[in-house]
């Protein structure tokens, strides 16, 4: 990641544009945090090669095209740790959700708040978007407190919102509008 396109967030954190070259590196990360990601994201069975990572990386691509997602890779001291997207891109009613993922070697240090507080001031600044959603595993603590000390308002509990692994998940749903940003 030498040479990519970087937008720093502090001396060691950047968001980083996707590439199709960085597949590999990006499921070699999933790969070895099998355990931790599966209890909240429904992809990591599929995840057998980087082909997958790849796919979705040009679907996020293509979706950055046509104005419904915009996908960042989060790396830490230029190594991959995990992504964060905006996707379900309303230019018309100027909103958007945001979904994230860290490795859990780089967790409960801060750096998904951090990185979270850019991607809003990214999409409320420059994408002149108004309104920002974040959906949470209900038993995923940690990401419900990411929402929350982005400023992000608790709406409610989705119950039964997610089929995953056979298992009903109850989704908790946070927003935030562009004139409570920081």
């Amino acid at each position: 990641m030498k040479h990519s396109f970087c937008l720093a967030i502090d001396e060691s954190l950047s968001l980083v544009q996707p590439t199709l070259e960085m597949a590999q590196e990006l499921f070699e990360v999933v790969d070895s945090d099998r355990d931790h990601l599966r209890r909240f994201l429904d992809f990591v069975d599929s995840s057998t090669s980087f082909e997958p990572q790849e796919q979705y990386i040009k679907m996020k691509l293509e979706g950055y095209i046509k104005g419904t997602d915009r996908l960042f890779i989060i790396a830490f001291d230029q190594k991959i740790i995990g992504c964060i997207d905006l996707h379900f891109i309303d230019t018309t009613n100027k909103k958007a959700e945001i979904g994230y993922w860290l490795h859990s070697s780089q967790t409960n240090k801060g750096f998904m708040t951090k990185v979270v507080n850019k991607v809003c001031a990214i999409a409320f600044e420059d994408m002149g978007l108004n309104k920002l959603s974040i959906r949470a595993d209900a038993e995923n603590n940690p990401s419900n407190a990411v929402a929350i000390k982005n400023g992000f308002s608790f709406v409610g509990t989705d119950k039964s919102e997610f089929l995953m692994y056979g298992e009903f998940r109850d989704l908790n749903k946070y927003s935030l509008l562009k004139a409570d940003f920081n």
